[in-house]
């Protein structure tokens, strides 16, 4: 552990002072050193811009599982038909608890109880959510309140904290969060998200608050119930503004310790690395067509081959934009992957923007808590403000804007109907985070929706069956053997990717 500690540190030297972004943290030395401004900039890099798990787990295998893509070897082959591979399921537990939970642990023990970094620590906590959530929710239970102490603390085999106990401690967490961030204190350093806005970190602690309340709303809905609604009287997203972006600079991905390098957008790897042979899916791509949502040609590019007569120019009348099914393999199609779209290119830049937390997604989250009767407001202009905050945060990415006429004129031809609100709302949060998968994958688990293309090739490891969680590493069991199987004992006895996780009672 203290390896990965130095390499961790080694990764903020590199990265840290290199290009005009990072103007301000050059000019104050205190970055250059294994401190928590450099620490913050560091962990905020590695969410996005780490190309090794944002290939494996958000391309490959959220992506494929949820269908967001298809088409190229590895997003179909492991992705859509449920291959195992070792490496890919372990990536995201590999790589967070080396870099960010590590960096962001030493944060909070070097701010605790300091009134000069009461911000900081405040900061730091609510990265320690969302670093952890991703974790927790992709593996079930895991290492949380002992993580992260091998080096400080000689903690070598931390226990896995049940993930009731570890939300528990999110909402304890981002509670303390919020009451603690204060605009007269110390200013928040090497923070890329917000530039130091505390009003800003403020809100985005009481959305976090918000998507893990919601996220517990099936196995625990009193609970679910109380924390969305603390969330909402303190104050969630209010715009597109308040969004948690990470902008990325022109910098290929290295994971080699002796240059580590996390700049460029991590999912842009992921493409790269895939031969740029990635489609959007026929589920996403079908379903965006046959309602005129104006995201369609935001995201995908028109077919240059036609479908319906194979090797052949477009025919008339013949539609444009067409997906992969799920399952297939690009040059499996009739006509060549030509025939299908592709996606935009300022979707698959080194410098395009990766999206964290969206006040769309808020909007949503709070339409399904209106549904419920959690807050006031009505669930349908919540809808209708989520779907119209989804089609302007493409802005971000360089799409040209939609007209507010267009967007209008959308969202009011797809109002919310009683009955089907869940399910329209949950294909909604799965249309907004196309580009973060993981959480799509975590919101779909929980909600059953949309309805996914049934995965019927032979060669399928699971027999069509998606994936409800990912494989603790099998080493595990020699580093931590006794809390590895503890942990195990709780999912069914077997380290298998078919059990579920606490909150996933679909």
């Amino acid at each position: 552990m203290k390896i990965k500690y130095i390499i961790a540190i080694l990764a903020v030297f590199t990265v840290v002072g290199c290009t005009e972004n990072f103007d301000e943290l050059e000019k104050d030395p205190v970055a250059l050193s294994a401190n928590p401004a450099g620490q913050l900039t560091f962990t905020q890099l590695c969410m996005s811009g780490d190309g090794y798990y944002q290939h494996r787990t958000n391309l490959i295998y959220a992506g494929g599982f949820v269908q967001h893509y298809a088409g190229s070897w590895a997003v179909t082959q492991y992705g859509n038909k449920f291959i195992n591979s070792e490496e890919y399921a372990v990536a995201l537990w590999r790589n967070v608890y080396a870099h960010e939970m590590k960096s962001i642990v030493d944060i909070l023990a070097v701010t605790d109880k300091d009134p000069s970094a009461v911000n900081m620590n405040a900061v730091a906590k609510i990265m320690k959510v969302m670093v952890a959530q991703r974790l927790t929710d992709i593996y079930g239970d895991v290492p949380y309140s002992e993580a992260g102490l091998a080096f400080s603390q000689g903690i070598v085999t931390p226990k896995y904290d049940k993930q009731q106990d570890i939300y528990a401690s999110f909402f304890r967490e981002l509670d303390e969060a919020f009451n603690q961030l204060n605009a007269g204190k110390d200013l928040i350093k090497g923070d890329l998200f917000y530039k130091g806005d505390v009003s800003k970190w403020k809100k985005l602690a009481n959305t976090m608050r918000l998507r893990a309340a919601m996220r517990i709303s099936e196995v625990n809905p009193a609970e679910a119930e109380k924390q969305a609604k603390a969330a909402f009287q303190n104050g969630v997203f209010e715009s597109n503004a308040d969004n948690c972006i990470m902008q990325h600079l022109d910098f290929p991905f290295s994971d080699d310790p002796a240059r580590l390098d996390y700049r460029g957008n991590g999912l842009s790897y992921g493409f790269i690395g895939n031969e740029q042979g990635d489609h959007f899916s026929s589920l996403l791509i079908d379903f965006l067509r046959d309602n005129g949502d104006p995201r369609l040609t935001m995201i995908a590019t028109p077919k240059t081959s036609s479908s319906v007569v194979p090797w052949s120019p477009i025919q008339p009348g013949e539609t444009l934009y067409e997906g992969v099914k799920p399952g297939v393999f690009r040059w499996e199609l009739a006509g060549g992957s030509n025939s299908a779209s592709g996606i935009q290119s300022y979707l698959k830049l080194r410098t395009t923007p990766f999206l964290h937390v969206s006040y769309s997604e808020t909007q949503l989250l709070l339409a399904e808590a209106a549904v419920r009767g959690w807050v006031s407001g009505t669930a349908a202009d919540y809808y209708k403000q989520g779907i119209a905050a989804g089609i302007k945060q493409m802005e971000i990415y360089g799409a040209a804007p939609a007209t507010q006429a267009n967007i209008d004129t959308y969202v009011n031809a797809h109002p919310l109907v009683a009955g089907t609100e869940k399910e329209q709302i949950g294909t909604q949060i799965w249309i907004t985070y196309l580009f973060n998968s993981i959480e799509a994958y975590s919101n779909w688990r929980r909600t059953g929706y949309p309805h996914l293309v049934p995965i019927t090739n032979s060669d399928s490891g699971t027999g069509g069956v998606v994936p409800t969680r990912l494989y603790y590493p099998s080493d595990e069991l020699q580093k931590n053997e006794k809390n590895y199987l503890d942990a195990v004992s709780r999912i069914g006895g077997k380290n298998d990717w078919l059990g579920k996780v606490w909150w996933d009672v679909n």
